[in-house]
């Protein structure tokens, strides 16, 4: 691949992954995926693991996701509520006790906005709170971008 081709497909797998880790049932990674790795048919198959020399980036976005999981009830036996799913955007909400988590993706190359009813919520990778404003929370998801929320109650 070329690098810019790298570029896209490592953000497109990022992607998927917080689509497959927010979904309901085990998510499944390929091997290798988390690391980097190519490989398409044979003979481009995957080769041995690339111990020492795996994508950062990707191996911390992995182990990110990974703990979300784990740590939101939500995530792991929650109920599932598509908020969108229309054109290149993907929303959805797993509730479980109380908890409410939005996952939310644009594979598109134009940002798109989510209006939800809450009051506040707060991103999970960077901690940053949203505060609703007339009484409705408004998303702002970039190109190429996807977001894990939080519900506050607070706001």
């Amino acid at each position: 691949l070329s690098e810019e081709q790298r570029a896209l497909g490592r953000r497109r797998l990022k992607l998927g992954a917080l689509v497959l880790f927010a979904f309901p049932g085990a998510p499944t990674v390929y091997y290798g995926d988390e690391a980097g790795m190519e490989g398409f048919e044979d003979p481009f198959n995957r080769q041995t693991f690339p111990w020492g020399e795996e994508d950062r980036e990707l191996l911390d976005w992995f182990r990110w996701l990974g703990r979300r999981r784990k740590e939101l009830p939500a995530l792991r036996r929650g109920s599932i509520r598509y908020h969108r799913a229309r054109g290149r955007v993907l929303a959805f909400v797993r509730e479980r006790e109380g908890q409410r988590v939005l996952a939310a993706v644009n594979a598109g190359e134009e940002g798109q906005t989510l209006t939800l009813d809450w009051r506040a919520a707060r991103d999970l990778r960077t901690g940053e709170m949203l505060a609703a404003r007339g009484g409705r929370l408004q998303v702002e998801l970039g190109p190429m971008e996807g977001r894990l929320l939080l519900r506050e109650e607070r706001g």
